[in-house]
């Protein structure tokens, strides 16, 4: 907008006024060249050394900094600047010896400098090879690892470089492909296999072009263009066997579910080419740099030919056909979204790897499944439907697992001494049949007919958590995995008075198991943590069971409304046109 025009005019007038000075003398510019010059030496083992006696080398590297500063200002801000600075024989090994891990200040001051004069010139190609050679990625690397969030500043220069690297795709990106350009027509050439010549009339089919006869179809849409060809040039030429595997492979698979190389390949180039931002502008204030990005001198080329592989991969996973090709696209696009926007920062190709192998298509089927059931109305209505019968399942294996009987720890009537009991429920579900200290084989609770106790479901009038009871662990019944069962005695015939029936659990499972089986008996349903995990398995699964063809690859995609009722009709005379009176008559 306008507010931002002039400030940044503003700005530019400020700096043009601070370094003016600083070029009008060849004196000025001789001094900041020697002072990086010979702070450039500070590599040099016998300088350091001299530094180091004399107490000078902070006094030198701060020196050096406020040289890259004005520098950095002169190439941005003067009209000038670049030519001046150009004509005073700095050299780019002269400012990327300070691109350190070892002194970020100072790294910050010459990444400045480098940005400033990448943005600046006119071969950017050759400048970047230039930098290259210099191991400007490689420490740049080191420096990415060293960064934390505290340095804001040199992140602002490292996504600015990344910027600029990546920007060099753009003249590409927008250029399409013509089969009469001989450079193009010779990539095109290393894309074929002659094997395929003996399988099909031609070497070009197998290969996945949407048209073999006009082969420069697809690489037709701008961006990417004719990036898609050096991106595959580079996967054939750098990894030539993955390649001929690839396109082999697909000789087995009926022509239906062929991989298609090259529409895959399109595919891809257009997704890195939106996660790595190769077309956005930059302002000059985003801190969004890829650790990944400095992981490869080539890191476009060689994240496409890990992607190709992945595609290959997915595309087998979804046991896919030639119509399935946009669901495969955007499975691969939610894979690598683990890489470019993970919270977790990804550094180097092993770990793009390692990342995509974690994360194959049934993973991301999963997510999907999971993602419905939260954010779709119909699935919500729907488990909210499931629930009760769910629940009623749960319930009843709770009352199961009582039928089947259990022994138990108790105490005795004067708490001198502990005890065992045993208990099963009876199987209409009236009764619950307990004895004492019985003599059994490896703790098996005996039969109902060899319990000698018994007591009416229908008297239970309480079931006691100790865990949840004070007055429990007053009486000395302070076990947590401990709770007593509260009952008239209707059973034996004696007073209406509550006595407790003691019970204490061997593990917590028969703990959760027991007291949610007496809930039930009590009409209220199974509510403890193991009986929740079992309703929420037993409703994921009956979910899944119903959505069997609506995630699959030849799948529907679920409304989230009910479609409208259609309107009645303008009359009912419709009905007198059968006669639904008359009965068929035997023949």
């Amino acid at each position: 907008d306008a507010g931002t025009r002039e400030h940044r005019i503003q700005t530019k007038q400020w700096y043009q006024r601070r370094v003016r000075g600083a070029v009008r003398t060849s004196t000025v510019s001789s001094g900041i060249t020697s002072t990086l010059t010979r702070n450039s030496s500070i590599r040099d083992s016998d300088y350091h050394d001299k530094l180091l006696r004399k107490g000078g080398i902070e006094e030198e590297m701060s020196l050096a900094q406020h040289t890259l500063a004005v520098l950095d200002s002169i190439v941005r801000y003067l009209d000038s600047g670049f030519a001046a600075v150009s004509e005073m024989g700095l050299q780019p090994a002269d400012i990327t010896v300070f691109i350190s891990d070892a002194n970020l200040d100072c790294a910050q001051y010459a990444l400045a400098l480098i940005n400033a004069i990448f943005s600046k010139q006119e071969k950017k190609q050759s400048f970047y090879h230039k930098l290259l050679e210099l191991n400007i990625r490689v420490n740049l690397e080191r420096v990415v690892r060293a960064v934390t969030p505290s340095h804001m500043d040199i992140g602002s220069h490292i996504t600015e470089f990344q910027h600029h690297m990546l920007s060099l795709h753009l003249p590409a990106s927008f250029t399409t492909v013509d089969i009469t350009d001989e450079s193009h027509a010779a990539m095109l050439d290393n894309i074929r296999i002659e094997t395929l010549a003996d399988q099909f009339s031609t070497p070009w089919d197998g290969l996945g072009f949407t048209d073999p006869e006009n082969r420069q179809l697809d690489f037709q849409t701008c961006p990417p263009g004719l990036l898609v060809l050096h991106c595959i040039n580079y996967f054939v030429q750098k990894h030539k066997a993955k390649h001929r595997e690839i396109i082999l492979e697909q000789l087995r698979w009926e022509p239906e579910r062929r991989f298609p190389f090259v529409r895959a390949s399109v595919a891809i180039t257009e997704i890195l080419y939106y996660y790595l931002k190769i077309g956005k502008d930059y302002i000059g204030v985003e801190i969004e740099f890829l650790p990944v990005a400095f992981a490869h001198d080539t890191i476009l080329y060689e994240l496409f030919a890990i992607s190709a592989q992945l595609f290959n991969t997915t595309w087998h996973e979804m046991h896919a056909k030639a119509n399935d090709f946009k669901k495969v696209v955007e499975v691969v696009r939610e894979q690598l979204n683990y890489i470019f926007r993970s919270e977790k920062k990804i550094g180097s190709l092993e770990e793009v790897k390692t990342t995509l192998k974690s994360v194959p298509f049934c993973k991301i089927q999963e997510q999907r499944l999971k993602s419905l059931e939260k954010e779709s109305t119909p699935i919500l209505h729907l488990r909210e439907k499931l629930r009760p019968r769910m629940q009623s399942l749960v319930n009843q294996q709770r009352l199961a697992i009582l039928e089947a009987g259990e022994s138990f720890s108790t105490v005795s009537s004067n708490r001198r001494r502990t005890r065992t009991l045993f208990c099963r429920l009876s199987s209409n579900h009236k009764t619950l049949h307990y004895g004492y200290d019985l003599t059994v084989e490896n703790n098996i609770c005996p039969l109902i007919d060899e319990l000698p106790e018994k007591l009416n479901v229908a008297d239970i009038e309480d079931v006691i958590l100790w865990k949840d009871q004070r007055r429990g662990r007053d009486k000395g019944l302070d076990s947590p995995l401990g709770f007593s069962i509260e009952y008239s005695h209707s059973t034996t015939g004696l007073e209406n008075s509550t006595k407790p029936l003691y019970f204490i659990c061997q593990t917590n499972e028969v703990f959760q198991y027991w007291t949610d089986g007496l809930n039930v008996l009590q009409n209220k349903d199974a509510i403890n943590g193991i009986a929740l995990e079992h309703l929420s398995m037993l409703l994921e699964m009956e979910i899944k069971i119903r959505q069997l063809d609506i995630l699959d690859i030849e799948g529907l995609q679920m409304p989230d409304q009910a479609p409208p009722i259609p309107p009645l009709p303008d009359n009912f005379n419709f009905h007198n046109h059968y006669n639904f009176s008359a009965a068929p008559t035997a023949n």
